[in-house]
């Protein structure tokens, strides 16, 4: 068995976080209506914002998108393939996203995620996240960090 490694995403990877998180969220786009397009812009993405991908041996198996916004780490797209799912690799990813908020000297880390995506919000609610704000389908939480 090889080493779990994160690095930053480089633009050949497109392709891969593409799979990754179309494949992630695979469920809930084929259950939920009003699902946005979650695998477009990665390329840009990569270009302007922080993306790490989490990989074994050369098989990619999670990555996290995160940024500044509005004086908060934002993080903006987070997934892991299912097969990897359950071994602590959206922990591992959001703690690196944690530690470069900390590192910028923020203290909180926000996302948005869909209503309906209870699985998701259950994981974010036992990492620690919060629910702060409810509009129509769109759910805020944040995560204070020290």
């Amino acid at each position: 068995m090889t080493d779990l490694i994160l690095r930053t995403a480089k633009s050949g990877d497109v392709n891969a976080i593409e799979i990754c998180i179309t494949s992630a969220y695979a469920d809930a786009i084929r259950k939920i209506a009003d699902m946005p397009d979650v695998a477009s812009g990665i390329e840009g993405d990569i270009a302007n914002r922080n993306v790490l991908v989490a990989e074994e041996g050369a098989q990619l198996l999670g990555v996290i998108i995160y940024g500044l916004k509005a004086g908060v780490m934002m993080v903006f797209n987070l997934a892991v393939v299912p097969q990897a799912q359950g071994r602590g690799l959206a922990r591992k990813l959001l703690a690196a996203a944690e530690a470069d908020a900390l590192t910028a000297g923020l203290s909180v880390l926000c996302l948005r995620t869909h209503r309906l995506m209870g699985a998701t919000r259950a994981m974010y609610t036992h990492l620690g996240w919060q629910e702060v704000e409810v509009t129509g389908n769109s759910v805020m939480m944040q995560k204070s960090v020290t």
